[in-house]
């Protein structure tokens, strides 16, 4: 990891290793769209104070360092910048029916999550597990891609991590994740599941616990936290 020096404009860009492979083959990139982020922009530092006056206001959120740039948005490009109506007053949230799940039992948790704020349409969820070892995705009310689906996963060293998309909500109840525990963990685990909207980037989590042996515990009730 390095830092740019934020006291200069400075583009950096590096290829992913589909980038390397189309350079290799003969064939061009061709870059039609890209994202913005003001992640790591800490807006406190804004000062109206400066004694330079107006121009200097922002004085140092300009000179903060930046993360180089990396071959995965969905960690480096957290708070991702979009483009809403002039008339728009709030930002886009995202939240869960519920953020907490503890599984006593293998039954499988219906983990819903929605949008308020936004008026651009179905565009669908993210659901990213860092350990598909503890819990599973199971398809509900529409397409989830499993799997490693985007090569950020591999490359960042977690290779038990999935990460699902759902672009097919079930109306006003929002986007259904049926989450499936592993029944026969050594150790209670807790882990925490990131819920990313795919238009916007808004984004909200949830704690699950999974008991050890879940698959001996048929008899007993699950557990679900209040969001």
């Amino acid at each position: 990891m390095g830092y740019l020096d934020g006291s200069t404009i400075t583009v950096d860009a590096i290829l992913t290793k589909k980038g390397r492979q189309i350079l290799s083959g003969g064939g061009s990139l061709n870059v039609s769209s890209f994202t913005l982020s003001d992640t790591g922009v800490d807006y406190t530092l804004w000062n109206t104070d400066h004694p330079s006056g107006s121009a200097y206001y922002g004085e140092a959120i300009e000179k903060l360092p930046q993360v180089e740039a990396l071959p995965a948005a969905q960690y480096q490009l957290r708070n991702k910048l979009v483009t809403f109506g002039k008339d728009t007053t709030a930002m886009p949230v995202a939240y869960l029916n519920n953020d907490t799940h503890t599984f006593d039992t293998a039954l499988q948790w219906s983990s819903i999550v929605n949008i308020t704020g936004f008026a651009g349409g179905q565009s669908g969820f993210q659901l990213l597990i860092p350990d598909s070892s503890i819990c599973t995705c199971t398809s509900t009310n529409g397409t989830v891609v499993t799997g490693n689906a985007m090569m950020f996963i591999p490359e960042q060293e977690i290779p038990n991590a999935l990460l699902y998309e759902l672009t097919t909500t079930g109306g006003t109840t929002g986007y259904q994740f049926d989450i499936k525990p592993n029944e026969s963990l050594a150790a209670t685990t807790t882990m925490t599941l990131t819920y990313i909207h795919i238009a916007t980037g808004a984004w909200t989590s949830a704690q699950v616990t999974v008991n050890n042996d879940v698959g001996g515990r048929a008899g007993k009730t699950m557990s679900t936290g209040r969001g």
